[in-house]
């Protein structure tokens, strides 16, 4: 049972993870702000793209290179996770001492070589699916010394699930409709913008941060940051939100003022 702090701090978490605008934005927040409800050593959230984890928009925290590459790259197929993943055919909050048996799991290759040598031997998380596939986990560690999760905090995670589910599925719809392609191309048209502007405007709506678009696209900062403001000019929108709401539904939102831009990472 919670006590009414724990719900006021539920709703605040809430508050803080709605109003993010993309995913990277969300997956750094829910991986922090969780913190506050359920102690934790280390975590990640996965994000998928069809059958493959999309790694370029995965957030991990507290785990070194090392340990994310070896989950990824070795253990991730290793992990007993797929057995409920594959067992469940919606949105479900999980424990890993509830998915195999204590000495059964103790003696697995993922237990002995990642979960044991990372110190990380307790997990419990959320599998995130959307019309029957995974599209994302949001997985949470504990050390030996902070013990296994408690009823408590699966308690949590089943109020927060669907608040989870929801967010992801709304931040991912652009880049999940077939037509978005085209979608970018005939915006591309209307406000004559160059094929950069294009690519720019292709990876905003993938949620991509300034810093993240210039690593993938091999392009400074500062140039990022002239292909955005070029957008807005062209378009004559002033932030990422009214800029996505414009390709998605052809128009910009009412507002009272639009004199100043609000978004500081384009100027």
């Amino acid at each position: 049972m919670l006590k009414e702090t724990e719900w006021l701090t539920i709703n605040n978490v809430l508050l803080e993870l709605y109003a993010q605008e993309n995913l990277a934005d969300l997956a750094q927040k829910l991986l922090r702000v969780t913190r506050m409800l359920i102690p934790y050593t280390k975590g990640y959230l996965l994000l998928h793209r069809g059958e493959s984890i999309d790694e370029d928009s995965s957030y991990f925290l507290g785990m070194s290179q090392h340990e994310i590459d070896a989950y990824l790259h070795i253990y991730y197929d290793k992990d007993y996770l797929h057995y409920f993943s594959e067992m469940m055919s919606d949105t479900a909050v999980y424990r890993d001492t509830d998915i195999v048996e204590e000495s059964m799991r103790r003696k697995t290759e993922f237990y002995q070589q990642f979960l044991r040598q990372a110190d990380i031997p307790f997990g419990c998380g959320i599998v995130v699916k959307h019309e029957g596939k995974v599209c994302a986990v949001f997985n949470l560690f504990r050390s030996q010394q902070l013990g296994n999760f408690s009823a408590r905090d699966i308690e949590i995670l089943n109020i927060l699930k669907k608040h989870i589910e929801n967010m992801l599925i709304h931040l991912s719809a652009p880049l999940q409709q077939p037509d978005a392609g085209s979608r970018v191309q005939a915006f591309a048209r209307r406000y004559h913008l160059t094929s950069r502007e294009c690519e720019v405007l292709e990876l905003v709506a993938d949620g991509l941060s300034n810093q993240e678009i210039c690593q993938r696209l091999v392009i400074s900062i500062s140039t990022v940051k002239k292909h955005i403001y070029n957008l807005y000019v062209k378009t004559h929108v002033r932030s990422r939100t009214r800029l996505l709401h414009l390709l998605m539904h052809g128009q910009c939102p009412k507002v009272a003022d639009d004199s100043t831009f609000d978004d500081a990472e384009a100027i």
